[in-house]
């Protein structure tokens, strides 16, 4: 006869990854990482590209704000999109936009005839297509794995993305060193298959489909009326909103971090990002963890005060092994902030209503992170990448003071 091992005495592998039973959300899991790698791959690319092209910080912070345009229009219809049809359905049908997205960019580099205009007129119609996709894919979640394993999935789902931050950046340096950006672009869209594949492979009967109201389809309000009405979500929204403006857009300067204070190049710019990958990946195993899931509050708020401490110390870093370990620990940071934040909204919002709420939410970071790379850029422009580090992380510690100040309960949470 087997013995039951209490659950507080259980191996920490038990729990950390006990969402991976579920057969869907392996293939999810996998499927995501592989394309994952690729979307690191060409962001890294796509960044170095436009430095290469124009040498100008604010033409950066200006390329991952053009991506942020059509997410305010789309937002509220995206959510509505999410909570009324097949999420599994939208989401290989934006997969696959993307994929053809990064076969045009490879051909314009590899036919050498790319310009700043094709890669910011491509930045928005990605913009376009994750407006739709990413509420999609995160409330698609919770259809594979129950509430009962959520909060676990969604830390691992953190791993998946950071652990492609650890690999694509790195093949990213190598590949621009040695093949150009082209390559980079070329196997990003190859790598878009992956996901393709495991969405296509699932069983399609173990998907649990949230029920719906009647006014999904029609109602776009709903999420946002659902936020201004409840303490606790309209708390997390504003954290992380306040996070993604100020302290989330410092990897607009590391390119030029990389450059001009370190003295790198493609290869060195590849390895910082990835050193913030690692961070995470730490970061994201931590939190899945079965005692960290129980501490999701105290988790947000180490991670919303330590993330601009740290980027401030950053700052000030002039030697590469010092800025590998700064970002490492930012990379942490900023898991053990958005991890928790997103698994508690998600637990506190009714079934009918997460595509809208979460639409807001994934809408509202990505808004306000690419708003803040166009201000980090131009702060770059017109004093040094350093000072505007320097600037945006004070912005954001004393940000994150002020909401914890007037949010107490945050800390509270379980």
């Amino acid at each position: 006869m087997r013995t039951a091992v209490p659950p507080e005495i259980q191996p920490v592998h038990a729990s950390t990854f006990q969402a991976l039973r579920h057969r869907n959300f392996r293939l999810w899991f996998f499927g995501q990482l592989t394309s994952l790698v690729g979307t690191w791959m060409q962001t890294i690319a796509q960044n170095w590209l436009v430095y290469q092209l124009t040498g100008s910080a604010w033409d950066l912070g200006l390329l991952n704000f053009v991506g942020a345009i059509p997410l305010v229009p789309l937002t509220l219809h995206a959510g509505a999109i999410a909570d009324r049809f097949s999420k599994r359905r939208i989401i290989f049908l934006t997969q696959a936009s993307m994929m053809a997205l990064a076969f045009v960019l490879a051909i314009l580099c590899a036919t050498g005839l790319v310009r700043l205009w094709h890669v910011l007129a491509l930045a928005f119609l990605l913009g376009a297509v994750q407006a739709i996709d990413i509420p999609a894919r995160q409330a698609f979640v919770i259809e594979l794995v129950g509430r009962e394993d959520l909060a676990n999935a969604i830390a691992l789902n953190s791993g998946t993305f950071h652990g492609a931050r650890v690999i694509g950046p790195a093949v990213a340096g190598i590949l621009v060193a040695t093949l150009g950006v082209s390559g980079a672009f070329f196997l990003n869209g190859v790598s878009f298959l992956a996901v393709l594949g495991a969405l296509f492979m699932m069983d399609a009967t173990r998907i649990q489909r949230a029920e719906t109201d009647d006014k999904s389809g029609t109602d776009l309000w709903g999420g946002a009326r659902y936020i201004a009405g409840n303490r606790t979500p309209s708390a997390i929204v504003l954290l992380i909103s306040l996070t993604a403006f100020l302290a989330v857009p410092y990897y607009v300067l590391v390119p030029i971090f990389a450059k001009e204070v370190l003295g790198g190049g493609a290869g060195m710019y590849g390895g910082l990002m990835s050193a913030a990958g690692v961070g995470a990946v730490l970061g994201a195993l931590y939190v899945a963890s079965g005692g960290a899931v129980r501490r999701k509050g105290t988790l947000l708020t180490a991670g919303s005060l330590s993330l601009p401490v740290l980027l401030l110390a950053f700052s000030l870093s002039r030697s590469y092994p010092g800025a590998i370990f700064l970002l490492a620990a930012i990379g942490f940071a900023f898991v053990i902030l958005n991890a928790p934040a997103n698994s508690l909204l998600q637990s506190l919002v009714p079934d009918h209503l997460r595509g809208r709420v979460l639409a807001i939410y994934v809408s509202l970071f990505l808004g306000l992170m690419r708003l803040g790379g166009l201000l980090v850029g131009l702060l770059a422009q017109v004093t040094s990448a350093t000072t505007a580090l320097a600037i945006t992380g004070t912005g954001s510690l004393v940000a994150s003071l002020l909401v914890l100040r007037k949010f107490p309960e945050l800390r509270r949470m379980e």
